[in-house]
C-alpha cells in the first residue's frame, strides 16, 4: 500500500489506499457485513431503549419496543401516519429505487460521494494545515444491490430509531442524551466485523503513517457529522420559509410576483454551502444517472418543492406546513441513516471494547 504521510500529497494518496483497503475487506463478504449492521442495530436499539413507559421512568431513557421495528418507516403507523402525501412520495422513492438498474445507482451513489468529499475537504482544510484534499471515495456501497431489500430494512430501522430520539428530545432531552449515548457502544462485540476490517487496515501502515492516517480518519468522519449536522438544520429551517411566507415575514409578502416562485427559491436558498448547491447536485445526479425515467414522473427536487409550495400557499388550515414539517423531519432522519452507513470507515468508542 501506498506508504508516504511525509507530504501533504502523499497523505492524500495514503489515505486513498486506507479507504480502498476497507472497501476491499467490505466486499470480501459483504452479506454478513450488511447481517451485522441490520442485527447489531435491532440489539442495540433493545439494549438502549426501554420497552415500556414504566421502564422509560425508571431507567431515563427513551422508549421504543422490540414490535416497532416490525414494521417500516414508510407504513401508515410510523412517523409519516399523519402525512398521506408523504408516504405516497416516500412509497414511490422505494419503488423506484428497487426499480433501478446496479448501474444507475452507482452512478448516483459517486455523484453524491463527491459533493460529500467537497464538504469534507472545505471542513478539513480548517482542521489540517496544508490539507491536500480528500481522495476519491471508493464505493463502499458497491456489493449492496444484491442485497437491496436487507439494505431498505436496515435503513428503515434506523429511521425508526432517529425519529423516536427526536420526539423523544423535543420532550425530555436528559433521556435523549443519554440514550444517545448508550447507541455509540452500546454492548461488547458491536460492529466487531466492521471493527475488524478497520484494525486490519489500520495495521497495514507503519512509521509516520501510522499516526498520520488514523488522525486524518479522525478528522474527516468529525467533518462528515459536522456536515451532516448542517445539513440537517437547513433542512430543518426550512418550515421556517413556509411559515415567513404565510405571515408575509422577510418581505415575502403573499400577492407579490409569483409565490410558489418565490418559495421554491427561498428554500433552495436554504439549501446552499459553501461549497454545494444540493438541490442542483441531487437534480442533476438523478438526471445525468437515470437512464430510463418513469413515465410521468418528475422525481427531481425542484419538481418536489414545487409541489410542497403549492400545497401550502392554497392551504388555509395550516394542516400542509404541519405535513410538510413531518416530511422534512422525515428526510432528515434518512440523512442520519445515510451518513451512519457511509461512516462504518469512522469505528468509534464501540471498536476499542472486547
Amino acid at each position: 500500500m501506498a506508504q508516504d504521510c511525509s507530504s501533504a500529497a502523499g497523505t492524500r494518496a495514503s489515505f486513498g489506499a486506507y479507504l480502498q483497503c476497507i472497501k476491499e475487506g467490505l466486499d470480501a463478504d459483504y452479506g454478513n457485513y450488511e447481517n451485522e449492521i441490520r442485527e447489531h442495530s435491532k440489539k442495540a436499539a433493545a439494549t438502549c431503549f426501554a420497552s415500556s413507559i414504566e421502564e422509560g421512568n425508571q431507567k431515563d431513557r427513551c422508549v421504543l419496543a422490540a414490535s416497532d421495528l416490525s414494521h417500516n418507516a414508510w407504513d401508515k403507523n410510523g412517523p409519516l401516519r399523519e402525512c398521506s402525501i408523504c408516504r405516497t412520495f416516500a412509497a414511490g422513492a422505494i419503488k423506484a429505487i428497487k426499480a433501478t438498474p446496479a448501474e444507475d445507482q452507482k452512478c448516483i451513489r459517486t455523484e453524491i460521494s463527491k459533493a460529500i468529499a467537497r464538504e469534507a475537504s472545505y471542513c478539513l482544510q480548517k482542521k489540517i494545515p496544508n490539507f491536500a484534499g480528500v481522495p476519491e471515495i471508493p464505493d463502499l456501497e458497491e456489493g449492496s444491490f444484491q442485497y437491496k431489500d436487507s439494505v431498505i430494512s436496515s435503513i428503515s430501522d434506523h429511521i425508526l430509531i432517529q425519529s423516536r430520539l427526536s420526539f423523544c428530545g423535543e420532550r425530555k432531552p436528559q433521556r435523549a442524551a443519554s440514550t444517545r449515548a448508550c447507541l455509540a457502544s452500546p454492548f461488547v462485540g458491536y460492529l466487531s466485523g466492521h471493527c475488524k476490517v478497520l484494525a486490519s487496515c489500520d495495521a497495514k501502515f507503519s512509521g509516520q503513517c501510522a499516526q498520520t492516517i488514523p488522525a486524518t480518519r479522525k478528522a474527516t468522519c468529525e467533518c462528515i457529522t459536522e456536515a451532516r449536522d448542517d445539513l440537517k438544520k437547513r433542512i430543518g429551517s426550512i418550515a421556517n420559509v413556509f411559515n415567513d411566507l404565510l405571515s408575509g415575514g422577510r418581505g415575502l409578502a403573499i400577492g407579490s410576483a409569483n409565490k410558489v416562485d418565490i418559495c421554491t427559491s427561498q428554500i433552495k436558498k436554504q439549501m446552499i454551502t459553501p461549497v454545494n448547491d444540493w438541490v442542483n447536485v441531487i437534480d442533476s445526479a438523478l438526471s445525468s444517472c437515470i437512464r430510463n425515467k418513469p413515465a410521468g414522473q418528475n422525481l427531481a427536487m425542484e419538481a418536489l418543492l414545487n409541489v410542497g409550495c403549492r400545497k401550502v400557499i392554497a392551504d388555509t388550515t395550516g394542516a400542509a406546513t404541519t405535513q410538510l414539517k413531518t416530511g422534512f423531519d422525515f428526510v432528515n432522519n434518512l440523512i442520519d441513516a445515510m451518513v451512519q452507513r457511509s461512516g462504518r470507515f469512522c469505528g468509534g468508542s464501540h471498536c476499542l471494547q472486547g
